[in-house]
């Protein structure tokens, strides 16, 4: 996670984090006199990056993904910056699942093992998109979840509940099959202001603007755009049952944003 004087940025995963952090260090990178005055204790950065270990659901999720990173959750906010304001970005599930399949870090780093999955899929690590999302919204449903799930939620809506929740153990634990997630969302999750991959450029632009930075500072802001992206062919990933099932499995993430629904899960290019 990122922190400035003013707000927190939560770094969530394949939704265009990586570009946000890149902009905010490139306008927070220090002049030559600031260094020089940091030497000697009279100046102080205005961006802090902490790295840690995420919070997971459970332990053994813990134990085989955890590691090091800036992918820290809410709950982990230190303490002394609860009280500002909370950022991050969310993207279209649909393109955020094909953009996790492509990425390929299930099969670099395969949970609960390797043995596990080519049991299931003797073909592994060479799946088809068909037998990844098999994985994700079958078979290996639940994996990273906490005991006693009274519903089905997810791999998505997992993560986003891990990642935002202010107890995401409690919020998990508290979901039925007809919660209604965006009518409790004061219950498990604070004010958090949310920019869209879409159009990411713009809201980040804004945002800042109402952070208070000086516009000369946020026009850099379209020509970094291209950080860390992958322009792909043109697929058609969603079968209309695949789509329909996935679209149930995610139902509590499609509460919270809505505006997801109509699209038609087309790949789009890639955002890290």
């Amino acid at each position: 996670m990122l922190i400035t004087k003013d707000f927190v940025m939560i770094n969530f995963p394949k939704t265009g984090s990586t570009f946000c952090r890149t902009v905010l260090k490139h306008i927070h990178t220090p002049t030559k006199r600031q260094e020089f005055w940091g030497r000697f204790g009279l100046w102080r950065p205005e961006l802090e990056e902490l790295k840690m270990f995420p919070y997971y659901h459970n332990e053994a999720a813990s134990k085989a993904i955890g590691r090091i990173s800036q992918h820290g959750t809410y709950h982990q906010i230190p303490e002394a910056h609860r009280h500002k304001v909370v950022m991050s970005v969310v993207r279209d599930p649909m393109a955020k699942a094909v953009s996790d399949f492509e990425f390929r870090d299930w099969a670099r780093h395969p949970f609960p093992d390797a043995e596990w999955w080519k049991e299931r899929y003797p073909n592994f690590p060479d799946l088809s998109f068909e037998e990844y999302m098999d994985k994700v919204m079958r078979k290996g449903q639940g994996l990273e979840q906490p005991e006693g799930m009274r519903t089905l939620v997810g791999n998505q809506t997992s993560e986003f509940i891990r990642f935002f929740a202010r107890d995401p153990k409690k919020t998990m634990l508290s979901l039925r099959d007809d919660t209604d997630l965006a009518k409790d969302y004061d219950l498990h999750f604070p004010n958090i202001r949310f920019l869209h991959t879409e159009d990411l450029s713009k809201e980040l632009q804004e945002f800042l603007l109402e952070m208070g930075y000086a516009r000369p500072r946020v026009d850099v802001i379209p020509r970094l755009r291209k950080v860390n992206t992958t322009e792909r062919k043109r697929k058609t990933y969603w079968t209309p049952e695949l789509r329909t099932a996935f679209q149930h499995s995610e139902r509590f993430f499609y509460q919270l944003f809505p505006e997801y629904l109509d699209n038609e899960g087309s790949n789009v290019p890639g955002a890290e």
